[in-house]
């Protein structure tokens, strides 16, 4: 198994190969790469991939992509509970990041200033679930965390950044790795070993029509809990029967453990092998596999873990 396909500034790749060289739990089907890989040309081809729309309908900026991303994580149910769903505009209800993105919308409409700096970092708990009400009494996983995170993120903004993350990615000197480093070296919740949430804000900043981000090809793809359910599904990612059968069962896995950490380690390695093989970037390949996994009907689980890393 290689790292070496695409540059490693951020020594997640090399992480990565290390953690799988005497994996227990998770394997790579290398003749399921070629074919999968087909499909996901086909789907960059049809330009099936998110784009600034994701980000909502109101003015899209580099801060509030940031402040999205600041509490773009867990929004799955335990087994037998509702999954969080928000109804936004009326007749819409959606779940997941969709729901995430509904709740912003909402927020502006409601003159909420949910991008301002001192706001976010007086922002208080009830103000929070006012924020992030659902449409079927379900409360967002993790609320309490994300009330935390998004004072942290006002508080280092303000102090360090004139209010803005635009002056983060100017000191970068609009560069995707520096931006990556310098997101976890100022905001402690960003510090996550495969720096997902620090790497997909650079990225989503990059599909901003009036924002032009470098060395985004240098970037691996976003280890979350949703890619590796549809490598799954498509027999890239094989499970040993002891994992496969606890995250069939909606058993909760162990933030940090061997078993999550060879979850996301393939999934980056078989991101990359997949856009070695059609020859594109590892984050437009992971682009559209999110991009299928939005769509397609999964037979498995994915794998669960409450933590704010994903």
């Amino acid at each position: 198994m290689k790292s070496n396909y695409f540059p490693d500034p951020l020594g997640i790749r090399k992480s990565a190969v290390n953690a799988l060289k005497d994996s227990k739990f998770v394997s790579i089907n290398q003749e399921k790469i070629k074919e999968f890989a087909q499909n996901i040309k086909e789907k960059i081809e049809n330009n099936e991939l998110v784009d600034e729309w994701q980000f909502g309908k109101f003015e899209k900026t580099s801060q509030h992509i940031f402040i999205q991303d600041t509490v773009n994580f867990c929004f799955w149910a335990k087994k037998n509970e509702k999954k969080w769903k928000v109804e936004y505009p009326k007749g819409k209800i959606e779940d997941g990041w969709k729901a995430l993105v509904n709740c912003f919308d909402r927020a502006h409409e409601e003159r909420i200033p949910i991008d301002d700096c001192e706001f976010l970092e007086d922002i208080s708990l009830e103000q929070v679930k006012n924020i992030f009400r659902s449409c079927n009494g379900t409360e967002i996983p993790l609320l309490e965390k994300r009330w935390e995170l998004l004072k942290e993120s006002g508080k280092v903004l303000r102090q360090k950044f004139e209010g803005n993350i635009i002056n983060l990615i100017k000191k970068a000197d609009f560069d995707a790795i520096e931006i990556a480093k310098n997101v976890v070296k100022y905001f402690p919740s960003f510090r996550d070993p495969f720096y997902k949430r620090a790497q997909i804000f650079p990225y989503d900043v990059s599909l901003l029509k009036n924002m032009r981000i470098k060395n985004t090809n240098q970037l691996t793809a976003f280890a979350d809990y949703r890619l590796p359910q549809i490598l799954r599904e498509f027999g890239v990612l094989a499970y040993k029967k002891e994992l496969a059968e606890k995250i069939d069962s909606y058993i909760l896995l162990k933030s940090g453990n061997h078993k999550e950490t060879e979850i996301r380690s393939a999934t980056i390695i078989a991101c990359d092998l997949i856009a070695k093989e059609i020859k594109v970037m590892p984050v437009t390949a992971e682009n559209a596999l999110w991009s299928l996994s939005q769509k397609w009907k999964s037979q498995h689980p994915y794998h669960r873990i409450l933590t704010t890393n994903y």
